[in-house]
């Protein structure tokens, strides 16, 4: 059926005040986000995709499936308040929130209108064994950088995260090599310094040494 005249023009005005809102509101945001923090790069390619989900969201035809975001699920796994949920939902052993974290990305890819093949990951199991993967190598950072300020060794680190096995366990087994070769260069000096040999003293001493070095680099 052909609509009345009188029917576009107002569709076509109802759309320009959209438009002009969206605007004001966008120019407004990014003014308080300017004043407050320092405009880089990242923040204005991401402020411009925003711009451009919101409007395929705002004009999107209601009869039909609209423009297909061209974000993928990696982009909102990738977003640092779902990394961090999902860190939390691992750690405290709160499978429900994982669940519910997966929910709440259905959800969001959905309005945002991404490609069926790219909700259809976010809705499968693997989607939660990736972010549960990614949890827990983050966890065992978490746990390797407290070992190597308290001086620790890695010992049933790896059964405790099999995730790490590999270069990552690898690499974390250089870092506490390096940290305990640097304190026993340190005893070795202690104990040069009056001509004798290195003593469980001297370890210990330069144990206390290497921490306060620590404390002094924060």
């Amino acid at each position: 059926m052909v609509q009345p005249s009188y029917l576009k023009h107002l569709r076509v005005l109802f759309t320009l005040l959209c438009s002009l809102s969206l605007l004001s509101y966008g120019g407004w945001l990014a003014y308080t986000q300017f004043i407050q923090h320092q405009v880089t790069k990242p923040m204005l390619a991401q402020t411009r995709q925003a711009k451009i989900d919101f409007e395929a969201i705002l004009f999107r035809d209601p009869t039909g499936a609209g423009p297909v975001s061209n974000l993928s699920a990696m982009d909102l796994l990738n977003v640092q308040e779902v990394i961090n949920s999902a860190f939390s939902a691992v750690k405290f052993t709160e499978p429900q929130a994982l669940i519910a974290l997966q929910a709440r990305l259905i959800d969001t890819a959905v309005q945002l209108n991404l490609a069926p093949q790219q909700i259809k990951f976010l809705r499968s199991a693997q989607a939660v064994d990736f972010m549960t993967f990614r949890a827990k190598r983050a966890w065992f950072n978490q746990e390797v950088e407290k070992r190597y300020h308290e001086l620790h060794s890695l010992d049933g680190l790896l059964a405790a995260f099999p995730e790490a096995r590999g270069q990552l366990y690898q690499e974390a087994t250089k870092l506490i090599i390096d940290r305990d070769l640097i304190i026993f260069n340190m005893a070795k000096a202690l104990a040069s310094a009056d001509s004798r040999l290195v003593t469980e003293q001297d370890i210990a001493n330069a144990r206390v040494q290497w921490q306060a070095s620590l404390s002094t680099r924060k």
